[in-house]
């Protein structure tokens, strides 16, 4: 019984340091490098109808260090979409993303800005890993990539004959071409 008391008590005291250890090294790096190609994770406002109710800005925790790397692909050819997989994909935002997200979020200027001439896979595993916000990795692939092709329809992106598809390979050889008119 005493054995077990003091291997409890090394337990807590280990879990306790490694805490310790993590948040000194959190707040070390939270002041990293603030360069275009570092993002926070995509934020949302909930708006009035949202499954969470009031309007207010969601929180993400930044002491974690929680970023994504966007890297510049302006020598890999435009990703292309068909028309069906967009349209797919607009419903999809309508029914899934539009509770949290206005759609002038991702389409205009700020989106273009930010995303043109970057890999899709970026895009693509931004919002595959922290979407929905309430549930991130539910939709189902075809779900995300038609989402990521309205996307790219909305900001004048080019159609072509195939589809985006799931392939990792894929989706890091293309870049997103987008325009603001």
């Amino acid at each position: 019984m005493l054995l077990a008391r003091r291997w409890s008590s090394l337990v807590w005291i280990a879990v306790i340091a490694g805490c310790a250890g993590a948040a000194a090294r959190s707040s070390n790096t939270s002041t990293a490098t603030s360069s275009t190609n570092v993002r926070k994770p995509l934020g949302a406002y909930l708006l009035p109808t949202a499954p969470g109710g009031a309007p207010i800005p969601l929180h993400f925790d930044t002491a974690s260090g929680a970023r994504t790397i966007r890297s510049t692909a302006s020598n890999l050819p435009p990703a292309t979409y068909s028309e069906v997989q967009a349209a797919h994909g607009e419903a999809v935002f309508n029914r899934t993303c539009a509770s949290c997200h206005a759609p002038t979020r991702f389409v205009g200027q700020q989106f273009v800005e930010s995303w043109n001439d970057r890999r899709l896979f970026d895009f693509y595993n931004l919002v595959r890993s922290t979407m929905p916000v309430n549930n991130p990795g539910t939709l189902k692939d075809d779900e995300y990539l038609g989402v990521l092709a309205y996307l790219l329809k909305a900001n004048h992106a080019a159609a072509g004959p195939d589809s985006l598809r799931p392939d990792t390979l894929a989706l890091r050889s293309q870049k997103i071409a987008v325009h603001f008119p």
